[in-house]
């Protein structure tokens, strides 16, 4: 049996390559997991979107010497199967390569280590011409000319990614400059929310855009006081610990504007329910069910964490760009239970809006009927209060136009149109807004009509009536009322 050794065409996989699939956004993100692996606590995002554009990472992290950037720089640098640190972010080895040249077409890669610079090339252009995997070797003096090098320099250790000539941008028909911006944008929102966990816990990462501080993206809305966080559950899969936790979301009214659109973001929260995947406190993937249920605007406040290890990455299939994964069967059955728990709590935060549905106890100005065909429908009290004051306060015509009055309520309900509202987090104004003194006067009207033991009755009853029962003014002052006949 014969061998032959066949050596991949630079040009032809390195261009094939930049096709896998990686946005601007997952692919600085790429970076920056490189510079938490090397435990860098400040990493500074440097860029100009006027020509010649440019984006640099600059961090604070331990650096390479020159074998350990020659070795980053080479293609698969480490295996996907070898033991990685708990905390490491890579996966493939290829993320610095691939994700800088998806997106450019010169690489720069600097770095310091026991005070030694030490500098590198990937130039697309370069390999074309030569026809050969070339890395170019920079010099000291080539380095001194690198943007912030003086940065660098001020730290003990730490690395710059530097990319340039973003040729894909500029093939763009329209503003390039205008369409740099908009990447960065997209970007910048990107970390705050994949990289939050960072951000936002002890001993915390801080990166900065151009010197501004980047601020976390809870997902979660874990500080908020109306956000239920339900109970941590731990699975072991294979030997491997799986942390998963349900966040159940405040409902819209709960949130002022700046709130609403942190937590809900151009796309909506209906777009961002289900499952976040964390792999070592980075944000793999988000927003998906993975096929156990369906999307729905009753579901939309259910967000689940599942925390996993870097360990899992073959049985998640973490791909390249860590931005996709998949369920594992073995731990379906048991997700399934959390998703339904948590689902149940979220729906009953819409419809029942923190009280039983069949609570008999509580006069409620709306009864919520389900008929034989399960079919809801939504119909006026005729036992409360309020209504049977007024109806006794008419004649019998007025009877009849009242009851069919409130038919006609009753029979056009815009049950469609509320619907669509919600689903489009469009608020409805609260109803709770009727005077105080208004109360007051149906509920002394009503008491005149009483005979004392039903008057005793209707008091003892005033904290069990919807329309009442959060005044407490009124429910002490009808009482006194009552004291002073």
């Amino acid at each position: 049996m014969n061998t032959q050794i066949l050596v991949p065409s630079a040009p032809i996989l390195v261009e094939s390559t930049r096709s896998i699939g990686y946005s601007f956004e997952t692919a600085v993100a790429d970076i920056i997991d490189n510079s938490i692996s090397k435990h860098a606590d400040n990493i500074f995002i440097y860029f100009d979107s006027n020509s010649p554009q440019y984006l640099m990472v600059l961090d604070n992290g331990a650096g390479m010497d020159n074998n350990e950037l020659i070795d980053a720089m080479k293609y698969g640098s480490k295996s996907s199967n070898d033991e990685r640190d708990k905390d490491d972010l890579g996966r493939f080895g290829l993320g610095l390569k691939m994700a800088s040249l998806s997106q450019c077409r010169r690489l720069t890669v600097i770095s310091k280590k026991d005070n030694k610079l030490s500098g590198a090339v990937w130039d697309l252009d370069h390999i074309i011409n030569t026809n050969n995997w070339e890395l170019i070797l920079l010099d000291d003096n080539d380095i001194k000319q690198v943007k912030y090098i003086d940065k660098l320099n001020s730290y003990e250790s730490g690395t710059i990614v530097l990319w340039e000539n973003f040729d894909r941008i500029t093939k763009e028909a329209g503003d390039h400059s205008k369409i740099f911006d908009n990447k960065i944008t997209i970007t910048r929102a990107h970390v705050s929310l994949v990289f939050h966990r960072f951000l936002s816990e002890s001993n915390k990462i801080s990166i900065f855009f151009n010197n501004e501080l980047v601020q976390p993206t809870d997902p979660f809305f874990s500080s908020h006081q109306a956000t239920q966080k339900l109970e941590e559950e731990t699975k072991i899969i294979n030997g491997n610990i799986i942390k998963i936790r349900p966040y159940i979301l405040p409902y819209i009214s709960k949130l002022n504007t700046e709130e609403r659109q942190e937590i809900f973001g151009k796309d909506g929260i209906k777009l961002n329910q289900g499952f976040y995947v964390y792999r070592n406190k980075r944000l793999i993937i988000w927003g998906t069910w993975f096929r156990m249920t369906a999307y729905h605007e009753l579901k939309q406040l259910t967000r689940i964490r599942i925390d996993i290890p870097n360990t899992m990455d073959s049985l998640w299939e973490i791909d390249i760009k860590k931005s996709t994964a998949s369920l594992p069967e073995n731990i379906k059955k048991e997700l399934k239970t959390i998703v339904e728990k948590s689902i149940f709590k979220s729906e009953r935060v819409y419809t029942y809006r923190g009280r039983e549905l069949n609570n008999n106890n509580i006069a409620h100005i709306w009864n919520i009927i389900e008929e034989r065909d399960k079919k809801i429908k939504y119909c006026i009290n005729k036992e409360h209060n309020l209504y049977k004051s007024i109806f006794k306060h008419l004649d019998d015509e007025g009877k009849e136009l009242f009851g069919t009055f409130i038919e006609s309520v009753e029979n056009f309900f815009p049950y469609k149109d509320v619907y669509a509202r919600l689903s489009k987090q469009q608020d409805c104004i609260e109803t709770d807004s009727i005077e105080d003194d208004k109360i007051y006067r149906a509920c002394r009207s009503y008491m005149d009509m009483l005979s004392v033991n039903e008057k005793i009755e209707f008091l003892n009853n005033l904290e069990k009536n919807e329309l009442i029962m959060n005044r407490k003014d009124i429910i002490n002052k009808l009482k006194e009322d009552f004291e002073n006949e």
